[in-house]
């Protein structure tokens, strides 16, 4: 306890110099309002200058990516199938340099997801389908058109099908992308590794549709 008393003793003893200069310093200000009021005019300018040139490099920074656009990202899991509105979205500020092509930077009325979409990814063409677009074929699969032989329902895009040969389910949770003229059949996608097969059977005419939850 003697210890830390004598070491504070002689702490303060060191700073006196300090403390003197200090009081000095603010006598003199106090006495001369003119000095008062340069020092003062003196501390906003370097601060002004200060906030200038931070704003400056923010700016260098921000130019340096180019042009801004926004993208939209899921805020929530999102499977397959379902509609994907502000509501289960979020909107984020990317560097164009940055953003796919394929990346959607506006939510169509009308968007359903042709694959499931995890918290946090891009929502683009690659995993979303909206009503009366063009079809696109989501990553990880291939397209393959289908004439069933027995007559079906009209299927709109977005649609999951099983594709059936000999009783056996050979592509569950194929996505219906587009109809065939006149509605003859339609163009599924289905994973890759199961398209030849796939393929194979439509030209036999052996692969049957049966629409899938």
């Amino acid at each position: 306890m003697q210890r830390t008393h004598r070491c504070m003793k002689e702490l303060i003893h060191r700073l006196e110099p300090v403390f003197r200069f200090a009081e000095r310093v603010h006598r003199e200000l106090c006495r001369n309002r003119q000095r008062q009021i340069a020092v003062i005019s003196g501390l906003a300018v370097i601060a002004a200058l200060v906030y200038a040139i931070s704003v400056s490099q923010l700016h260098q920074q921000r130019d340096a990516f180019g042009n801004y656009v926004l993208v939209h990202i899921a805020s929530t899991d999102i499977a397959a199938g379902q509609d994907i509105s502000p509501h289960n979205t979020k909107t984020f500020t990317m560097p164009t340099q940055f953003v796919l092509p394929s990346t959607r930077t506006a939510l169509p009325s009308s968007l359903t997801a042709t694959s499931d979409i995890g918290e946090g990814d891009i929502i683009s063409l690659q995993n979303t389908l909206a009503e009366g677009e063009g079809s696109s074929v989501p990553a990880g699969m291939r397209a393959v058109s289908i004439v069933p032989r027995v007559a079906m329902p009209a299927l709109s895009p977005g649609t999951f099908v099983d594709v059936i040969v000999n009783g056996q389910v050979i592509a569950a949770r194929g996505i219906v992308l587009s109809s065939l003229d006149n509605n003859v059949g339609v163009v599924v996608a289905v994973p890759e590794l199961l398209a030849p097969a796939v393929a194979s059977a439509a030209s036999l005419g052996e692969a049957s549709l049966a629409i899938s939850n």
